[in-house]
């Protein structure tokens, strides 16, 4: 079982789900990252874009049960 929480841009998680598999886990994780960067305009390769990336990769994750 794994569960996908993902940074939501106010420092504290958001829970997606539970996930019998890494692959479905990981399918949501991309997806909520899409999502995510979405909500911003910076070009990609930007500063800005990487940072805002960077912070979501850094306190997003997938924990295993």
């Amino acid at each position: 079982m794994y569960h996908v929480n993902i940074y939501n841009g106010t420092y504290k998680l958001e829970f997606r789900g539970c996930f019998e598999s890494f692959d479905e886990a990981i399918d949501e994780f991309q997806k909520a990252e899409l999502e995510y960067m979405q909500n911003f305009e910076y070009e990609i390769g930007t500063t800005e874009y990487n940072q805002e990336l960077e912070n979501f990769m850094f306190h997003s994750r997938i924990d295993k049960y």
